[in-house]
């Protein structure tokens, strides 16, 4: 096997992220683009958690994430909540400010929107042990709206909190039904959102936007970890630039590898742990687990498989292989499990 493969083209990688942000309408490597797609990630592990923790609920597909332009209305958002389920729909919005201060001002770093049906309502609280409300009280349906919201923003918050980003001020929220006469209130200036659509059954049931526009204050920096150092192996450039800073925020080290081949040339530099794809070109991630086991020698590196591919609890008896996580990561659990081993 060749130990020396071709050093990493990184013209080649920029334009593999150009082309992976244009599918998705990001704006190619801007600062502003890049920690807004983190934060819409970080949104959609936030939702995911709750209903998984609170009632084992797993949504039927990965949430469709798209980014969309703002309708604006006197530097507010005009928003036609039927326009998402074609039917009587309650919303509710929180927004996050830097302290109380720049909350009182509004001027907000983050907006949130949480979008439900009327009529399924009751259904979605129920999941998430809260009592029995009318779906036709409109006064039961705006606050049991808000308090999902609620939930929502409050565990979304300490989602990017995790991500290393500082601890931000959440407002109340505030629930309407079908629109908002005044618009609500977002970051100024922003033009875009991301929006997430959650389905249950094959259908869409909720759908959460996310507005921001420039960078979040980083937090105080976590206690550092010595030399540890992480071996990311992953072809995906996107998902790179995502568990990359986060990493990094948490005081690791962090060393790249786009495939298995330069995994292996990377075992120079001595990793504490390794965090592997499976599906990859050149070298996939069991080749990986084969020849590394060559090079090492006796030596057992830990390894976590962060995979989008479900139903491999028989990749646990290879030797080395301590767990394995499905995409996209949960910032919390990720890191209780690299702790756990390194």
């Amino acid at each position: 096997m060749d130990g020396n493969p071709n050093p990493l083209d990184l013209n080649k990688m920029k334009d593999i992220v150009r082309q992976e942000s244009a599918k998705m309408n990001l704006r190619s490597f801007s600062v502003e683009g890049e920690s807004a797609f983190t934060l819409a990630l970080a949104l959609s592990a936030a939702v995911k958690k709750i209903f998984y923790e609170k009632s084992g609920t797993v949504f039927s597909n990965e949430p469709k994430l798209e980014k969309k332009l703002i309708t604006q209305f006197v530097h507010r958002m005009r928003v036609d909540a039927m326009e998402k389920f074609n039917a009587t729909t309650a919303f509710s919005v929180v927004q996050f400010a830097a302290n109380d201060e720049t909350l009182e001002k509004q001027a907000y770093l983050i907006t949130l929107v949480v979008y439900l049906e009327q009529k399924f309502l009751p259904e979605f609280l129920r999941l998430l042990q809260y009592p029995y409300i009318d779906s036709d009280d409109e006064t039961e349906v705006k606050d049991g709206c808000g308090t999902l919201c609620n939930l929502i923003a409050g565990q979304y918050k300490r989602e990017i909190t995790a991500l290393g980003y500082k601890d931000l001020m959440m407002s109340p929220f505030e629930n309407y039904i079908n629109t908002a006469a005044d618009g609500v209130g977002i970051p100024n200036g922003a033009t875009e959102k991301f929006e997430l659509s959650f389905e249950v059954e094959g259908s869409k049931r909720l759908v959460v936007e996310m507005m921001t526009l420039s960078m979040l204050p980083k937090g105080s920096s976590p206690a550092k970890t010595g030399t540890k150092k992480i071996l990311v192996i992953d072809d995906d450039p996107t998902f790179v630039k995502t568990i990359e800073p986060f990493l990094r925020s948490q005081g690791f080290e962090v060393i790249v590898a786009y495939d298995g081949r330069e995994g292996i040339a990377q075992l120079k530099e001595k990793p504490n742990l390794i965090i592997l794809d499976l599906q990859m070109p050149n070298m996939d991630g069991y080749e990986f687990i084969t020849a590394m086991k060559e090079v090492q020698g006796g030596k057992q590196i830990p390894v976590i498989i962060l995979t989008a591919k479900a139903g491999l609890s028989d990749i646990l008896k290879m030797e080395g292989i301590r767990e394995y996580m499905i995409k996209p990561f949960q910032p919390d659990a990720l890191l209780k499990s690299i702790q756990r081993y390194i």
